[in-house]
C-alpha cells in the first residue's frame, strides 16, 4: 500500500498520507522512498499535509530532514500544514519549526508558495 497520495492544486503538489503513525522501519523507508520520487519527478512546489498524521518516530523525522535537503537542492520549495500540537511540540523540541516552513492550514499553505 502506497504510503502518500499526491493530488494537483495549480502549481503545487500536495501530499497527504495514509496512516497516522510511521513507526515501522519498512513503513518509513517506504515513506522517504515515495516523498523523493516526487522530488525526483522535477516537482518544485511541494505541500504536506499533516493533518492525518498523528506520530513520527525520529527515523520519520530524518527522512523529512533528507526530504528538506533534496527539494532545496532541486531548486524547490517545501511547506507543511495541519500538524497536529503532539507533532508542533517535537518540532519545536527539535528546533525543526526553524527548518520547515509550517502553516496552519492548507489554503494558508498554498498562498505562502
Amino acid at each position: 500500500m502506497e504510503k502518500i497520495s499526491l493530488s494537483q492544486n495549480g502549481d503545487v503538489t500536495v501530499v497527504t498520507f495514509s496512516q497516522p503513525k510511521f513507526l515501522d522501519d519498512g513503513d518509513i523507508q517506504q515513506l522517504g522512498d515515495e516523498l523523493f520520487q516526487v522530488v525526483d519527478s522535477g516537482v518544485e512546489k511541494i505541500l504536506l499535509d499533516m493533518s492525518t498524521v498523528g506520530f513520527l518516530s525520529s527515523a520519520a523525522l530524518n527522512r523529512f530532514i533528507m526530504l528538506h535537503k533534496r527539494v532545496k537542492s532541486a531548486g524547490g520549495e517545501l511547506r507543511l500544514v495541519s500538524i497536529t500540537s503532539e507533532i508542533e511540540k517535537i518540532f519545536a523540541i527539535t528546533r525543526l519549526n526553524t527548518l520547515f516552513s509550517i502553516h496552519p492550514d492548507l489554503p494558508s499553505g498554498l498562498a505562502s508558495f
